[in-house]
């Protein structure tokens, strides 16, 4: 978090027994150890929160995606399905004409 080496550490360790003094020395450190521990675990939730509203908008960037990637296929299966009704439709319109062809036929012989 800090950049602060031993050196720096021990300066501020020399200057808080000269003006706390060494009788309360350890209660201020106890507290400030606290306090540095509440500060932490702050800065952590924090992050933590921040990371999942991140994931949460990619996921809903993903969602948004999969479902215009899905109206796409959507519209893709419909061409298709016409396309195929049409050709089923022609199919059916030779297949008559052919037993039209084939009845006419089949009179004259008869």
């Amino acid at each position: 978090m800090f950049d602060i080496g031993f050196w720096e550490i021990s300066l501020i360790g020399v200057i808080a027994l000269l003006v706390i003094g060494p009788e309360r020395l350890p209660a201020v450190a106890r507290t400030v150890g606290l306090w540095v521990g509440k500060m932490q675990r702050f800065v952590s939730n924090v992050k933590d929160d921040v990371n999942r509203e991140l994931e949460t908008e990619n996921l809903k960037k993903m969602l948004g995606d999969q479902e215009s990637q899905i109206q796409e296929l959507k519209g893709i299966m419909n061409n298709v399905q016409k396309e195929v009704g049409e050709g089923v439709q022609k199919a059916q319109d030779s297949l008559d004409t052919l037993d039209s062809e084939q009845n006419k036929t089949a009179d004259k012989k008869a």
